[in-house]
């Protein structure tokens, strides 16, 4: 068999793409990374790690499994691994659940708007919604290439905000172990109350509202190879940021108390340009974050670039611009990220199943062959 060969350009648009597919508004403004990881202290990194290895596992097998079986619609990916009946209550479950987390991401980008340029709330919501609506309406392949890109400048910009927090403990070594042991009596919302279980939910939330996305991945890719290195680098890039975020939540957690968007304020902190520049590029990842997430939700239920298409964004996008400024958003992502994590327990398990039964099918056959 002949070598396969991959892109570079590819794996890391693709990888970036991922990482800008995760990194919404809930981890550009550090909610997440502050309710999932930061808030259980230095426990907080090794849950880290128990997310990376996990969402390895989840993203070498989707986008491995999206460049070999190029499904006609991504959710079809539910019933190949869950069956008809089960398949199907997922993708119903997974398109609400992605229309939620949606609706939490315009939130977050208001509130984000709000907090830093003091422009009303419903704004900020109405012009990320807008810019979004107009590229989700751009179609699939032209969405990768834009958040391609994007996402690796998120990474970038967060890992300033670790290297600044590791330069401050330099002159100040005993933040951390402060920091280890006052978290957990701040106050901060916590998304479970073990530090273990936290990162396998974390895991599973990136999973479930994921699954489409990463699918649809795999199968722009022109070989297994290719889709499945572009999902370990991506995977682990994201971990990097979880875990250098992380560490600057709590050497900075004095100021992050109470606050709506923790990384603009450690951000401003740390430089009033760096600030601005934060505000910015947080409000982007929460434009690409938003408009992958409507187009994963449209591509249900129709094609894109068709009229149908358009109208049902359109709509889907006004709905969501009415609740997203009514709703609070730390509110919103304590209550809706976990149950989307624990709901993905059960999907994981079908997932293993499947491939465990796939892999106990093939085997026999491989075995004759070889004789």
């Amino acid at each position: 068999m002949a070598k396969e060969s991959i892109s570079i350009k590819k794996v890391v648009l693709l990888a970036g793409a991922l990482c800008a597919y995760w990194i919404g508004s809930g981890f550009a403004t550090g909610q997440e990374a502050l309710q999932f990881f930061a808030v259980s202290g230095l426990k907080g990194i090794i849950a880290a790690l128990i997310f990376m290895v996990l969402s390895a596992y989840f993203s070498y097998s989707l986008f491995g499994l999206g460049q070999e079986k190029k499904f006609a619609n991504p959710y079809d990916v539910f019933e190949y691994y869950c069956g008809k009946v089960v398949g199907q209550a997922y993708i119903w479950y997974s398109i609400l659940l992605i229309y939620g987390i949606f609706v939490v991401m315009l939130a977050g980008g208001g509130a984000t708007i709000n907090q830093y340029y003091g422009i009303p709330t419903y704004i900020g919501t109405g012009a990320i919604a807008i810019l979004a609506l107009g590229t989700a309406l751009l179609g699939v392949e032209k969405l990768i290439d834009i958040i391609g890109v994007i996402g690796p400048v998120k990474i970038v910009f967060l890992i300033i905000i670790g290297i600044c927090a590791i330069i401050t403990l330099f002159g100040k070594p005993t933040l951390l172990s402060e920091a280890n042991r006052l978290m957990p009596t701040l106050g901060f919302p916590a998304a479970s109350s073990n530090w273990a279980w936290s990162g396998l939910l974390y895991a599973c939330l990136a999973l479930i509202v994921s699954i489409p996305f990463q699918v649809t991945c795999g199968a722009s890719t022109k070989n297994g190879k290719e889709a499945k290195t572009a999902a370990i680098i991506g995977v682990v890039a994201m971990t990097a940021a979880i875990i250098l975020l992380v560490i600057g939540e709590l050497v900075y957690y004095k100021l992050i108390i109470g606050k709506q968007v923790p990384t603009l304020a450690i951000a401003n902190y740390i430089s009033p340009a760096l600030g601005l520049i934060f505000s910015v590029l947080i409000v982007i990842s929460i434009y690409s974050a938003v408009a992958s997430f409507l187009l994963m939700v449209v591509r249900k239920f129709a094609v894109d670039k068709t009229k149908k298409f358009n109208i049902i964004a359109i709509v889907l996008t006004a709905i969501g611009m009415f609740f997203g400024n009514i709703l609070p958003f730390d509110k919103l992502v304590n209550i809706l990220y976990p149950i989307a994590g624990y709901s993905a327990l059960v999907f994981a398990g079908f997932m293993v199943y499947k491939q465990l039964s796939e892999k106990n099918r093939n085997t026999p056959e491989e075995k004759k062959e070889v004789a």
